[in-house]
């Protein structure tokens, strides 16, 4: 588990508790949280697309604060379901991606394109080592690179208008994750 989602988690999750709460008394669903927040990252990433980098960020961020709201939601409405947790995760890939795809297809840069697929696949290959091994009753919850990470990273980069550093960087640490995992579920299977 990565220092952020370890250590920041607690403390965020605690932050959120008075909008929860209001949410929860609302009666809004997670799931409709998760949805919303994959809608404000699509959107943002249209806006990144046609070149419109404060608000895109602005959309980006507040999509991915959603992601962290709708499982502090599920655990305090209790409707933690397994449809829940699947939607979730895979409207998180799609969340991860469509940012990628976004400057792929904006970037007159043979370097950036390069970049933002390798960032997308790299990506990838974090959450399906990790989603791979629990699918074989092991819990790899380690790397450096985790999804917080990676969001606070680009997002950090498109502000600072640093991207193609952000991209290297964030290719470069997600696959040191992705040895990190299989390196771990390596030594778990051999204790079996």
């Amino acid at each position: 588990m990565s220092y952020l989602t370890r250590e920041l988690k607690p403390y965020i999750e605690k932050g959120l508790g008075p909008l929860v709460e209001t949410l929860h008394r609302l009666g809004v669903t997670p799931n409709s949280i998760t949805l919303t927040g994959f809608l404000l990252v699509c959107a943002g990433s249209y806006v990144l697309y046609a070149g419109q980098k404060l608000p895109a960020v602005l959309l980006l961020t507040l999509g991915a604060t959603m992601d962290m709201l709708d499982g502090v939601l599920a655990r305090r409405s209790g409707r933690r379901d397994p449809f829940g947790a699947f939607l979730d995760s895979f409207l998180d890939r799609l969340s991860d991606a469509a940012p990628m795809v976004a400057i792929a297809m904006s970037s007159e840069s043979k370097l950036l394109l390069l970049l933002s697929f390798t960032t997308m696949i790299t990506s990838f290959g974090v959450s399906y080592a990790r989603a791979r091994a629990e699918g074989l009753g092991f819990n790899i919850n380690v790397g450096l690179f985790e999804r917080p990470e990676r969001w606070i990273l680009f997002l950090t980069g498109l502000v600072l208008d640093m991207l193609t550093l952000t991209l290297i960087i964030l290719s470069v640490g997600s696959t040191v994750t992705i040895l990190q995992r299989v390196y771990t579920l390596r030594k778990l299977t051999e204790r079996r």
